[in-house]
């Protein structure tokens, strides 16, 4: 017979303990780093038990000149050290929650006083990667409520005092659990939730500070596409001629860009026929877009590689392969490729020329009464120019 579970789980997960840890964590939120300065510190006026008192805030001894004395709303008394046993304990790295549970059930195991009249404060004295130091106060309750009673003087009328032990070590100070400290807390917590509510006001604004600019923009926005809507009805046969006219100027600028970069195999000749030595014979000469490679021969080809790389418009100069020599032969055969400036040997005057009427063109403005021009389609790509070779006998 099948059973009923009263276990809350879901897909094998027990949701109860998903809810515990879940405000396990929240409700040390405060103490993340970057809302602990949300949470304020209170000072503590602290009655010592020679008679003396101190101020304290956040753990540390300070000079009364710091705090206004309006503003001092917490006190603690010392415990003397006759009604105190200290204790040191070296617990695993653990969060504070952790720590306090471990404390307390120390405590009340090790207690002489018994399990109902034992009270403890501690503090971390020290902590590492793999372990944290407490120093831990044991006190009996009855003894503690004594030496309030008899502090009452020093008291005023209807003050819950805390009850703190100053550290041995020099650490913050043991404040003993049960007593006063609820009172500081609650300050604390009520200051931390105004500071909360000013965040999330300020969160507020901000975000109707960005969002008030864009509603207002996208009704612009709704009311310029209607306009825009009813004149464009009206302008589409100009734009329809604009649409043309713009791709034949985009075709005109493709073509400049072809023309531009083509080599001109007159003038590359004329500069070779000017630049070899007498002693050099020029056989074979191809062109592929603006390398060109010479074959040929010369009678030093070194030399000759040194000259064509002072030429100015001539890059890259270099030997394939190496030159040879037939035994007899007073001339070396080589192969020479190197790379030409366009500037240099390109068509510069009909590239100049189309370019100038692709700009005359594009110049030309748009029409008035458009306040948009739609995306213009893309130009078919113009063909490239073939290879040019020439032979030299």
């Amino acid at each position: 017979m099948p059973t009923i579970s009263s276990d809350a789980r879901f897909l094998g997960i027990d949701l109860h303990s998903v809810w515990r840890d879940t405000r396990k964590v929240l409700q040390g939120v405060h103490q993340w780093p970057i809302l602990a300065w949300l949470t304020p510190t209170v000072p503590v006026r602290l009655m010592h038990s020679d008679g003396a008192d101190s101020l304290w805030l956040n753990g540390l001894q300070i000079t009364r000149d710091k705090v206004p004395s309006s503003k001092i709303r917490c006190v603690a008394l010392e415990l003397p050290e006759s009604l105190v046993l200290r204790r040191d304990l070296v617990l695993p790295s653990m969060s504070a929650q952790d720590i306090a549970s471990a404390v307390a059930l120390d405590a009340q195991s090790v207690s002489p006083f018994g399990v109902e009249n034992v009270i403890w404060g501690y503090t971390v004295r020290t902590r590492s990667a793999d372990s944290v130091a407490v120093e831990v106060s044991l006190a009996s309750k009855k003894q503690a409520v004594q030496y309030i009673d008899a502090q009452a003087t020093r008291l005023e009328r209807g003050a819950e005092p805390e009850l703190w032990v100053r550290s041995a070590f020099g650490a913050a100070p043991l404040v003993f659990a049960g007593f006063g400290e609820n009172q500081r807390s609650k300050r604390a917590a009520h200051w931390r939730h105004i500071g909360y509510g000013l965040l999330i006001l300020m969160f507020l604004l901000c975000l109707a500070i960005a969002v008030t600019p864009t509603a207002q923009l996208r009704l612009r926005a709704v009311s310029a596409v209607q306009a825009y809507d009813s004149v464009a009805a009206r302008a589409a046969p100009a734009v329809r001629e604009r649409e043309q006219l713009l791709q034949s100027a985009e075709k005109l600028s493709a073509l400049a860009e072809v023309l531009g970069g083509r080599i001109e195999p007159l003038t590359l000749m004329d500069r070779l026929t000017q630049v070899l030595p007498d002693d050099t014979a020029l056989q074979t000469m191809r062109l592929q877009g603006n390398k060109v490679t010479i074959l040929g021969l010369t009678g030093n080809s070194s030399a000759l590689m040194q000259l064509l790389s002072e030429q100015p418009g001539l890059r890259e100069v270099r030997a394939p392969s190496a030159a040879t020599r037939i035994p007899g032969a007073p001339k070396e055969s080589f192969v020479i490729e190197m790379v030409l400036d366009p500037l240099q040997f390109g068509v510069q005057s009909s590239g100049a020329q189309a370019a100038q009427v692709a700009a005359t063109v594009l110049a030309v403005p748009a029409v008035p009464a458009v306040p948009a021009v739609p995306a213009v389609p893309a130009v078919p790509a113009v063909p490239a120019v073939p290879a040019v070779a020439a032979a030299i006998a």
